[in-house]
């Protein structure tokens, strides 16, 4: 009787042990869970904060908070004209992929700005950062026309700063201050050869208005987000 009673307090302990062990698991991964859905944001609000990116943000507390495999430290950042910089890339290599530059270069911190928008065409809809006042990557011409409340001016495209919005026109994408935190470019599918009429007529150094005609009709789509800080 005595080696039965020492049997049945035998197995209620690893019961209560394995039942214990179960629930942390169980615990670790809801705090993991919770954890992560903490941490992905990509709301963008400019002059602000682009996800979890502020202004007071550092490469190495974006490694700490997205994780070391989510973030790519000091890596190159290729600009205009040639240009590049060293800075950080935030989910390289996926719809999402974010490049960030330092107003503090020595340190990594500060950044300067966001931007995002290198996802390849077929996979705009996969892009997750928006801003608040709904702008997106693949927002159209005309949609962007709306959100901003009034027509809007862009560069020509066909050179390195073709498509970039340079003047919201006093609509309700600029600050009071008639400053703006919010950089567009546009895009089209440039292997579309049907398009090249229209484009034809939207090229060079030269300022044309959303309302245009050939702008209307091409309607390209926000193909690059630059959020950048106060």
């Amino acid at each position: 009787m005595r080696f039965l009673l020492l049997g049945s307090l035998f197995v209620l302990l690893l019961n209560s042990c394995t039942s214990n062990n179960n629930e942390q698991a169980t615990d670790s991964t809801a705090l993991a869970d919770s954890a992560a859905k903490k941490t992905v944001d990509w709301e963008c609000i400019p002059g602000e904060k682009a996800g979890v990116v502020n202004s007071t943000s550092s490469e190495q507390g974006l490694i700490d908070l997205l994780g070391s495999e989510n973030v790519s430290p000091h890596d190159t950042i290729y600009g205009a004209e040639g240009m590049f910089s060293i800075g950080t890339i935030l989910y390289k290599g996926t719809p999402n992929e974010a490049h960030i530059t330092w107003k503090d270069t020595l340190n990594f911190k500060d950044p300067a700005y966001v931007e995002v928008g290198f996802a390849e065409l077929s996979n705009l809809n996969k892009v997750d950062w928006y801003t608040t006042t709904g702008v997106k990557i693949g927002t159209k011409l005309t949609e962007l026309e709306r959100i901003n409340g009034k027509p809007f001016n862009f560069s020509g495209f066909g050179w390195d700063y073709g498509g970039s919005v340079v003047d919201w026109n006093g609509g309700k994408l600029m600050n009071a201050d008639s400053t703006s935190y919010l950089s567009v470019i546009l895009g089209y599918d440039y292997d579309d050869q049907t398009l090249n009429n229209v484009v034809d007529k939207l090229l060079g150094d030269n300022s044309f208005e959303s309302k245009n005609p050939n702008a209307q009709k091409l309607n390209p789509h926000v193909a690059h987000l630059i959020i950048s800080f106060k």
